[in-house]
């Protein structure tokens, strides 16, 4: 290779990369940290660029405190859009959406902690609520014949489980607690409280223990302390009309003010 021809591929090069660096400055996002946790950590991260010397939020990026991204999306005309995706504070994905097109239902994924899916793309969405920063409060869905609906704490972690027949409760519903366990388990018949009840104390042992009849209380319900020792019972008919009251000091009367004995 002559030196002319090697001064020209130089230059070549060197015009080359002068474009790419304009390229890459002008196409460039500005990131803006928008606040921080106590410990010096971002929490919510802006990307920005100029058009026309007016700044847009093109993207935006939340963080849980230990640094972990909460959730990251596109913005376009100051509204989400394209792909979103929120995780659990340990990493694993909560949830991916389509906001371009999330009015119609579409393209939804949504996951437990455990990783189990819940909401597929196969799923036909009915109803979708949202919490201020984009994420699901609540999703109405039907998939494989059934009827079911998620609620979730602003933590992402189900808040409540329940199964719909023609857009009225049938079926079980359970509700949990932020730590995962069951608050309580009940059944539905057209509407109306059917069948066992369950209701639990956070640490997991059972609190309460009864039947319902079509929104009635029959038969025997238990009650038991945080420790599962037993604290009481009540006894219905069948048609709920109470037999006999837990012992709890208080005294029940009728209209004239006799007290009723049990």
């Amino acid at each position: 290779m002559t030196k002319k021809h090697l001064t020209n591929s130089i230059s070549k090069i060197i015009a080359i990369f002068l474009s790419v660096l304009i390229f890459t400055s002008c196409s460039r996002n500005n990131k803006e940290v928008i606040s921080y946790y106590e410990n010096g950590n971002p929490k919510l991260v802006y990307y920005t660029k100029m058009d026309k010397n007016i700044k847009y939020k093109v993207a935006e990026k939340m963080y849980y405190e230990n640094g972990k991204l909460q959730y990251e999306g596109d913005f376009k005309n100051n509204e989400r859009t394209g792909k979103w995706t929120y995780y659990f504070e340990n990493g694993v994905v909560f949830s991916k959406c389509d906001f371009t097109n999330s009015k119609s239902g579409f393209d939804w994924e949504v996951y437990k902690m455990d990783k189990t899916k819940i909401v597929g793309s196969k799923d036909k969405i009915n109803q979708v609520s949202f919490y201020p920063d984009g994420a699901l409060a609540a999703i109405k869905i039907e998939s494989k014949g059934k009827e079911k609906e998620y609620k979730f704490f602003t933590t992402y972690r189900v808040l409540e489980e329940r199964e719909y027949k023609g857009n009225i409760l049938n079926g079980q519903t359970l509700s949990f607690y932020e730590n995962g366990n069951i608050n309580s388990k009940n059944y539905f018949k057209d509407g109306m409280q059917d069948s066992v009840y369950l209701l639990y104390y956070e640490n997991g042992t059972t609190q309460i223990k009864g039947n319902y009849k079509l929104d009635s209380k029959i038969g025997k319900w238990e009650y038991f302390k945080a420790d599962g020792t037993p604290d009481g019972e009540e006894i219905y008919g069948q048609e709920g009309s109470l037999l006999k009251p837990r012992d709890t000091g208080l005294k029940y009367y009728d209209k004239n003010g006799n007290e009723i004995k049990f």
